[in-house]
């Protein structure tokens, strides 16, 4: 393993041994192909609760969110490509369930930033599996467009930028054109200026599963070399302030991974 990919993931691997509990370990072994999903996948059926919600901690007293630790599940099959597995169907069943009369989703004491964002992540999500409803995914797009501005992703502003790329690259919406436009030309200012760190923006790439997007001029190759830039001395990445190590290395990895030279 001697190009910087390979260097870089391999650097990245004792930073995940350290770091992560067993069913991270078996995502992060099933993301580099060491092993089959069926560990992973079984690990998250074990974990998923008659409702559909999975738990990412199997210890009671500390759980995470049932709804933080769906969408963390959800987010792992996206990035394997299995987002058509029966848990995945349980857990939109979960996710539906908690859809607001609005049509968007919240959690307590959100805001109505805070609501865009998750609106955003959970109807992305929803919208790569098969077992959404059409209506459902038509009341959040019309959730995502009641609460649209230009101003709301100028400055750049990262969080709404992520929840309508993410969405929109994925419905049927008279919005996206505009939509998917401003939020390339924010998301590449944002890059440009160094306000959003390298792993923020390739994760817009991945969870619009897209190698290019509207209005930006950054491309794969650039997206690699920062990355690389942005590994630290132990093998992790950093974030926004407030996102786990542990989760940004996944995504960088993924990026590097999907980005990378011979990608699909």
């Amino acid at each position: 393993m001697t190009d910087p990919i390979s260097r870089a993931v391999t650097s990245a691997e004792g930073f995940v041994l350290r770091a992560a509990d067993p069913l991270e370990r078996s995502f992060w072994d099933t993301l580099l192909r060491r092993a089959d999903a069926g560990a992973l996948l079984a690990a998250l059926a074990e974990r998923q609760e008659p409702a559909g919600a999975v738990r990412a901690e199997e210890d009671a007293r500390a759980p995470d969110p049932p709804l933080a630790a769906t969408l963390r599940a959800l987010t792992w099959l996206d990035a394997l490509g299995l987002l058509d597995h029966p848990v995945v169907e349980s857990a939109v069943v979960f996710l539906l369930a908690r859809q607001e009369a609005d049509g968007g989703w919240s959690e307590p004491g959100a805001s109505a930033d805070r609501r865009v964002a998750l609106t955003g992540e959970v109807t992305g999500l929803l919208a790569k599996t098969p077992y959404a409803r059409d209506s459902a995914l038509a009341r959040a797009e019309a959730f995502l467009a009641r609460h649209w501005t230009v101003e709301g992703v100028q400055g750049p502003c990262y969080a709404p930028i992520l929840a309508y790329v993410h969405a929109l690259a994925h419905l049927h919406s008279e919005l996206a054109d505009e939509a998917l436009q401003w939020c390339g030309r924010e998301l590449e200012r944002g890059f440009r200026t160094h306000v959003f760190p390298p792993v923020a923006v390739a994760r817009v790439f991945l969870r619009a599963r897209a190698r290019a997007l509207p209005g930006l001029q950054i491309g794969p190759d650039e997206i690699v070399a920062t990355l690389l830039a942005a590994q630290e001395a132990d093998g992790g990445w950093s974030a926004e302030p407030g996102a786990a190590r542990l989760d940004a290395t996944f995504e960088a990895v993924e990026a590097l991974l999907r980005l990378g030279p011979g990608a699909p």
